[in-house]
């Protein structure tokens, strides 16, 4: 009997672990302090519906030709990314928005509150800035589809997609895959994908580490209105997000 309540309870601290570890694979929290704005950059805020305050930044060029709200990856500060973003979308009015507990954010991020965050960022950049593109990268993606599924955008742009985080555990780590169904984050991308009207280029790397070209492309086959399909070579996960071929063309539709 107490070997039978020691397997349990072993069971039950694994279960407990393997439930905590998921935040830490899913979001890492960044804020890098060094970080300065371009001369054309200027802070933002925006109060969601909780009264939690997000951190965010705007790159104002002279007559913009368009505006573009991204949503990064898992690891990235958004604010300090825009600099270098400045650079490659030199044209666009851009906005980055920091998830709950990146940056300067307050809060902690799950997958309803920054899903929800990004919706309610969308609708302010409709009041604020008019029609709009929309990029998501890596876990930005999922946020992207999903603002995307619910909010009219004029084009939307994936790069480093995936499908969900289940379909990723099963193709990753086949042999545990049993363990998809105690996920305690989903980001079904494939669901919100097929709710998208808008035009939607997808940029795959068959080399990406992180996301393999079997999720990639399995998420391609709920594109409701796929416009523009593309598979690089020797590309890691970030190198994907700032290859000249993709930036050039996104360049080419949003300028």
């Amino acid at each position: 009997m107490i070997y039978i309540a020691f397997l349990i309870f072993t069971f039950l601290i694994l279960l407990f672990a393997f439930y905590q570890w998921q935040y830490f694979m899913i979001f890492r929290p960044t804020y890098i302090k060094e970080r300065r704005l371009c001369q054309h950059c200027s802070f933002l805020s925006a109060k969601m519906e909780d009264g939690i305050e997000l951190e965010g930044a705007v790159y104002e060029p002279k007559n913009p030709k368009s505006t573009l709200l991204m949503f990064v990856g898992r690891s990235h500060d958004g604010v300090a990314l825009l600099n270098r973003l400045s650079q490659v979308y030199p044209k666009s009015r851009i906005v980055v928005f920091n998830y709950r507990g990146y940056g300067k954010s307050e809060g902690v991020a799950n997958e309803k509150n920054i899903l929800q965050d990004g919706l309610k960022i969308a609708e302010l950049m409709q009041k604020n800035y008019g029609d709009f593109y929309l990029l998501g990268y890596s876990l930005g993606s999922s946020v992207a589809a999903y603002v995307a599924s619910k909010h009219k955008v004029s084009a939307l742009f994936l790069i480093g997609a995936f499908d969900s985080i289940g379909q990723l555990l099963r193709q990753k780590y086949s042999r545990i895959s049993y363990m998809a169904k105690l996920l305690r984050y989903k980001f079904k991308t494939m669901h919100y994908i097929e709710n998208v009207e808008a035009d939607t280029y997808l940029f795959v790397s068959r080399d990406d580490e992180l996301i393999p070209l079997q999720n990639a492309r399995n998420l391609k086959k709920y594109i409701k209105n796929l416009v523009h399909y593309e598979e690089f070579s020797g590309l890691s996960h970030t190198e994907l997000f700032w290859d000249p071929r993709v930036t050039n063309k996104i360049n080419e539709v949003i300028t």
